[in-house]
């Protein structure tokens, strides 16, 4: 029900758009003029341009009400391919309009384009944004992305919303959206968003940040590259997740004030929150240097990786490397804990963490050791270790190229996209 909401809401949206636009823009497209045509699809572009970046900013919001449906990484995969479109539209406005002005006045594109800048009110601090936003774009594309470090990623997109205000302010002076019925609505729409935005985002880590004053309480090291960070503060029985679940965490000490997700390594106690952390890149690499007592900025919980998404009795995990740490968070919030079997990967023995947990709470537990004995996760084995897993759920957690692949060997054996259950850290 709540997908045929949202869809619905974006469907109306979509139509009282198209509505206000034809309204504003009828006297152009009635005639023979090729630059009053161009002119109005110039603004139409420009208002799906908003409607996206709206989209956008909703998507990102962590409203709980969309992300407990899809997950957070679903929409931030929703983002991206958004994102897209974004540009080709930001683009297709000052282009259409420039040409379709240009015809109608009978002058150069070059010509009309500068008159745009000098003498139209909020064209210049307009285009501005476009610039910015385009930068942004080209910044996320996958390949360039992916040479960039995190860190300065995330700060190549706090200009973002400096452009949108920018943007916003040039749509209700000059746009469609400049008088009556549609200044009210673009202003609904937009305020709503920002609100949303602003509360899930800012002040409910904000309200957990001065509840419960998270501070480290200890770091232990699991193996040569594995360290749990364990986190406590006040009313710690309060703080709700699920385990299978995830928070992003801000450390507020030098050098690391970034928010990285991390998913719970634990269930919930009462008392701390427990994060394995692998030691793998720039930030993760100071895991073991942050300090006891040092406070720290969480917001979450996150993720749809959870048990109320099941839908067998029976259970399937699959775990590769630091993939184990929601997986065993799920293992041990299940009760009388005899149907499950694990499967769990590693490059070598000595990779393995809470070798002593798994043993615990799982009866069945099937390690893999590639670089030692060359066996890999594959439909093959799954077949062999759990011949009724078509009778399960299957939790999936580990290195993407892994996930992929056994994602796609369970699908090609027909089973339903609801038996198979994974998400993927990704920016």
């Amino acid at each position: 029900m709540k997908k045929v909401f949202l869809n619905s809401i974006l469907v109306i949206n979509l139509c009282l758009i198209l509505y206000f636009w034809s309204t504003n823009s009828n006297y152009l497209i009635t005639g023979n003029d090729p630059g009053g045509f161009l002119i109005a699809l110039g603004r139409l572009a420009g208002l799906l341009t908003e409607l996206l970046i709206i989209t956008q900013l909703f998507l990102i919001s962590r409203f709980s009400f969309i992300e407990k449906e899809y997950g957070f990484d679903k929409l931030v995969g929703i983002h991206k391919k958004v994102g897209m479109f974004i540009g080709v539209f930001i683009i297709s406005h000052p282009l259409l309009l420039t040409i379709g002005y240009a015809k109608i006045n009978n002058v150069s594109f070059i010509k009309q384009f500068i008159n745009f800048q000098t003498n139209w009110e909020e064209v210049f601090s307009a285009t501005i944004a476009a610039i910015i936003i385009i930068l942004i774009a080209i910044i996320s594309i996958k390949k360039i992305r992916n040479k960039i470090p995190y860190e300065v990623w995330y700060l190549s997109h706090l200009p973002i919303y400096f452009a949108i205000a920018i943007a916003f302010e040039h749509q209700i002076q000059t746009g469609d959206m400049s008088q009556g019925g549609a200044m009210f609505y673009w202003y609904l729409i937009n305020l709503l968003t920002i609100s949303i935005l602003i509360s899930y985002r800012f002040i409910k880590p904000l309200y957990l940040f001065l509840n419960h004053q998270f501070v480290v309480e200890k770091i232990i090291k699991e193996n040569h590259n594995v360290y749990s960070i364990y986190l406590t503060g006040r009313n710690m029985k309060k703080y709700k997740f699920q385990s299978g679940q995830y928070a992003t965490l801000i450390f507020m000490q030098k050098n690391m004030w970034f928010h990285h997700p991390f998913s719970f390594s634990d269930t919930k106690n009462g008392r701390n929150l427990r994060f394995s952390i692998k030691s793998s890149g720039d930030f993760t690499s100071k895991i073991e240097k942050i300090n006891v007592g040092t406070r720290v900025w969480m917001d979450g919980p996150l993720g749809t990786f959870t048990l109320d998404k099941s839908v067998k009795k029976k259970f399937l995990f699959i775990a590769g490397g630091i993939g184990i740490t929601p997986i065993l968070s799920i293992l041990k919030s299940i009760p009388n804990n005899k149907d499950s079997i694990l499967m769990y990967s590693n490059k070598t023995q000595s990779d393995i963490i809470f070798h002593e947990e798994i043993n615990r709470n799982v009866l069945k537990t099937y390690y893999f050791n590639t670089n030692e004995t060359g066996e890999r996760i594959n439909i093959g084995k799954i077949k062999e270790i759990c011949p009724d897993y078509k009778d399960r759920d299957i939790y999936i957690c580990g290195p993407v190229q892994m996930k992929d692949s056994i994602v796609k060997e369970l699908r090609s054996n027909n089973l339903t996209a609801k038996q198979i259950h994974f998400e993927k850290f990704d920016y």
